[in-house]
């Protein structure tokens, strides 16, 4: 096995191997199985919860594998097949984790760059798919020239040929991924079920694909206008911006919590002015940037870019519905998570050290942990572990955005007192309701505490 593994290596920076050790059935086996794990494991990465383990997946996968197989060994000759078809895996394997392992980390590392309306765009995936293509054709080249020794051209095009039936085949075949991510379109499975969505239901699925281009390509110009509002910071003086997220799209409860939540922050703290709301709402797609990562990692890159991070405070309220790995971004026919992780490293990727983080959502209490310290305060409508209530169509305010917001947070109060009182609330409404408690959570940085103390004074002294 270790002979298929150096001949891979060698092939990966473009070189060939003299006489490489053969392998046989039993390894090449062995890769297989490794190629598959390191699929599931990815896919399951980018799913981000085993709640959304797909049975039908793991057929798929296996599939798939012994497809490749069988179209990668037209293109090469018995003798030395299974140690070619082994090298193939491995370097497969690497690409695909290198692929994923970007995909993943680029968010974290650099926010602002994974936000870019350049990177979101066509051209750069695929320049990145391109070279890892050109990449893959050498490298197998190099497999496949190790093994028969021809001259490298037409090595070259053999395996451009070995490339360009296992694209084909990839994308007639249908096949789904072992664990779904929230926002999965099974109509992406492969271009046959796309092309047949396009091409059905008398058009609407062509309109549908055209409306969701529009929306996307109208985003950047949507949040530059948001932008564009924003007061400049004062030297001096503590300015407070503001970070609104309604993220579910099917219930106007949400739109209605994040304005009345902003109203009356806008009361107790100077946040006119320095707002920008990001809805996901059948009513404002014209006009408001919707809430996706992108758009909260552009948008908390604009205000790090307008604000003194050591002097200015970013407040940021998010309202949806939430599970017990993040927090719920929906459109129709999509759906996301935005994570605590991925939040925490976005404010710190920016340096925006002084922040309040509020959220409104059930399992909320995530978020307290990887946001705490002494400049942050965190406020949550629930535990990790439990339900928030009250987002019923009908309603203006969840519970938690009723009591924090509604009956709480006026002139004369600061955060802490606010969510005491808030608690005292709930627990209340849901003992009424019989209703498991939620358990609202608050972490209260001291520094950022009495960073925001002369604040909370002079909203009170401009009331009386």
């Amino acid at each position: 096995m270790w002979g298929a593994v150096k001949l891979a290596a060698r092939a990966a920076v473009w070189r060939t191997t003299p006489d490489p050790p053969l392998v046989g059935v039993a390894a090449l086996l062995g890769f297989a199985v490794a190629a598959a794990v390191v699929r599931i494991a990815l896919q399951l990465f980018a799913a981000g919860s085993w709640h959304n383990f797909n049975p039908y997946g793991l057929n798929a996968v296996v599939a798939w594998i012994a497809l490749e197989l069988a179209v990668a060994a037209l293109f090469v000759r018995p003798a030395g097949r299974a140690t070619a078809l082994s090298a193939m895996f491995v370097l497969t394997i690497v690409m695909e984790i290198i692929v994923g392992s970007v995909e993943f980390a680029l968010p974290f590392i650099a926010p602002a760059v994974a936000a870019s309306p350049l990177w979101g765009s066509t051209g750069p995936a695929l320049a990145v798919y391109a070279v890892g293509v050109a990449w893959w054709i050498g490298a197998m080249a190099c497999v496949v020239g190790s093994l028969e020794w021809q001259t490298r051209l037409p090595l070259i095009g053999r395996v451009a040929a070995l490339w360009l039936a296992l694209f084909v085949a990839k994308a007639m075949v249908p096949h789904f991924p072992v664990f779904l991510p929230p926002d999965f379109d099974a109509r992406n499975a492969n271009w046959w079920e796309l092309l047949y969505a396009l091409h059905s239901g008398n058009g609407e699925a062509r309109a549908a694909s055209g409306d969701l281009t529009r929306l996307v390509t109208a985003q950047p110009a949507l949040l530059q206008a948001e932008v564009a509002q924003l007061a400049p910071q004062r030297k001096g003086i503590t300015d407070v911006y503001a970070l609104g997220i309604a993220g579910w799209s099917d219930q106007d409860v949400f739109v209605k919590e994040l304005d009345g939540g902003l109203k009356a922050l806008a009361d107790v703290l100077p946040i006119r002015d320095r707002i920008i709301r990001l809805i996901n709402n059948r009513d404002t797609l014209g006009n408001i940037p919707v809430a996706d990562f992108k758009n909260f990692a552009a948008a908390v890159h604009a205000v790090g870019t307008i604000m003194d991070k050591d002097e200015d405070v970013l407040v940021l309220f998010m309202t949806s519905h939430g599970e017990k790995t993040g927090f719920a971004l929906q459109l129709p026919g999509t759906r996301a998570e935005l994570t605590p992780q991925q939040v925490a490293a976005t404010l710190d990727g920016e340096g925006i050290r002084n922040r309040v983080v509020i959220v409104s959502a059930c399992y909320a209490g995530i978020f307290v942990a990887p946001l705490q310290n002494d400049n942050t305060i965190v406020m949550t409508a629930a535990d990790a572990k439990s339900t928030s209530f009250g987002c019923a169509p009908e309603r203006d305010w969840t519970y938690f955005g009723d009591a924090f917001f509604r009956q709480s947070l006026h002139p004369g109060m600061d955060f802490e007192n606010a969510f005491d009182r808030a608690r005292i609330l709930i627990q209340g409404w849901e003992l009424m309701d019989r209703a498991p408690p939620s358990n609202p959570q608050g972490s209260f940085g001291p520094a950022l505490v009495d960073k925001l103390a002369p604040l909370f004074g002079s909203a009170q002294s401009a009331a009386q």
